[in-house]
């Protein structure tokens, strides 16, 4: 009896020996009772990916007490190369095409088409724009959303008209609301315009601001010609007065010496300014726009690179691209961000990918059996872009012109 009191006093001892070195720390409950240490809901289960540019982490800190969030190996991006879009024409029997802009509450595409018209690729035509002159390659042209659309509904249009027997281009704001354009208000007018050359990409850059890129309308010593708008990319408030700190006081005037620039990109991640610009017979240009730089027109051509002047970052002296409008590429699981230029004579998306310092690393011509294309843009890793084979210069199908999504199919 003494002997079985004594063995149960030992067993005491051990139990309470035990229990205050596991609640020290010292040893992990798993290796007695093989129950699993921390936070069950984190075992088992599917890893976390992590995207090449992780968003900022919403886990808890191991200050508040909770454990270290675990890393998990980064699942690796394919490449540009590796990604496969697969192609879905989304509308057909357009007439010249110039622009697209994208709505997202209503999940729908504005067209603008050279000879007035705004379509929407849901409900058709919403709007009739009647003071356009649609002359040679003039016409209903750009067209951007205000940065705060989704509450005012403004929306710019880009156009050639006719004022005092003369073209001109002009932008113009509308209330887009009902289906349909209200409230015209003119932004900017008297743009020098010629059935050439009349620029026409309007965007809004990061800043808020305007961008507008004018032609030289036909007129090279306009392009030098502080005092004229022709020839430049110009920048200015959503109201159409001249920012303050625009590079030329009391100027619209953002950059000068371009022939007929008709593209405008931001590079996603170092918000520098590209803008694309038809030369002549060839000469065709990528720029880095730059605020009150001189590219050169009708003084240089790229051809002639090292200059005095800006000179671009990709001429095409060797074919005719005829460069238009442009994106730069993102898509998630899809690494680098290329910038995809439409061209209408050279037939194709060339694709450039630019280093850290914004000059070119590679080229490569894409999509080259559509035709004529004037516009890309990019959405969620699809490819939207629209043909101009019916401009007069081109060959067109049965079909054209064409709207076409290009779908990311990723290996």
């Amino acid at each position: 009896m003494i002997r079985q009191k004594s063995m149960f006093g030992w067993l005491l001892i051990l139990l309470a020996v035990v229990t205050l070195t596991i609640w020290l720390g010292f040893i992990n409950p798993a290796l007695l009772f093989g129950e699993p240490a921390g936070n069950p809901e984190n075992s088992g289960g599917e890893a976390t990916v992590v995207s090449p540019e992780p968003a900022p982490s919403s886990s808890p800190s191991a200050g508040d007490g909770s454990p270290e969030p675990v890393k998990m190996p980064a699942t690796l991006a394919v490449s540009f190369d590796e990604a496969h879009f697969t192609p879905e024409v989304l509308m057909e029997n357009l007439e010249i095409p110039w622009e697209i802009v994208y709505l997202p509450e209503e999940d729908d595409w504005l067209l603008t088409q050279r000879g007035g018209q705004v379509i929407s690729m849901r409900h058709g035509t919403v709007g009739v724009v009647d003071e356009v002159s649609h002359s040679g390659e003039g016409g209903l042209l750009g067209m951007a959303l205000h940065p705060d659309f989704d509450d005012n509904g403004y929306l710019y249009l880009y156009f050639t008209a006719t004022s005092e027997n003369r073209l001109i281009n002009r932008v113009m704001r509308y209330r887009y609301e009902h289906l349909a354009l209200n409230d015209p208000t003119l932004v900017i007018d008297n743009i020098p315009g010629a059935r050439t050359h009349n620029g026409g990409r309007i965007a809004f850059g990061p800043d808020g601001m305007l961008y507008v890129t004018t032609g030289d309308a036909q007129n090279p010593s306009l392009s030098q010609d502080l005092e004229s708008l022709a020839g430049k990319i110009l920048r200015l408030t959503p109201e159409g007065t001249v920012p303050q700190d625009n590079p030329f006081p009391g100027s619209y005037v953002y950059s000068l010496g371009h022939r007929n620039p008709q593209g405008l990109a931001w590079h996603p991640e170092t918000g520098e300014l590209y803008a694309s610009e038809h030369g002549p017979s060839r000469m065709d240009e990528i720029n880095l726009i730059l605020p009150g730089r001189n590219y050169g027109w009708p003084l240089v051509t790229c051809g002639d690179a090292p200059t005095n002047f800006e000179d671009p970052v990709a001429c095409y002296d060797t074919f005719t691209l005829a460069p238009s409008g442009m994106s730069f590429y993102t898509g998630e699981g899809v690494a680098g961000t290329p910038l995809l230029v439409a061209g209408l004579r050279g037939n194709r998306v060339q694709r450039i990918d630019l280093d850290a310092e914004g000059l070119v690393i590679s080229q490569e011509d894409l999509f080259t059996q559509w035709g004529r294309l004037r516009g890309i843009r990019v959405m969620q890793g699809d490819l939207y872009f629209f043909t101009n084979n019916r401009d007069g210069r081109g060959s067109p199908h049965q079909q054209d012109d064409r709207l076409i999504r290009l779908r990311l199919q990723l290996p």
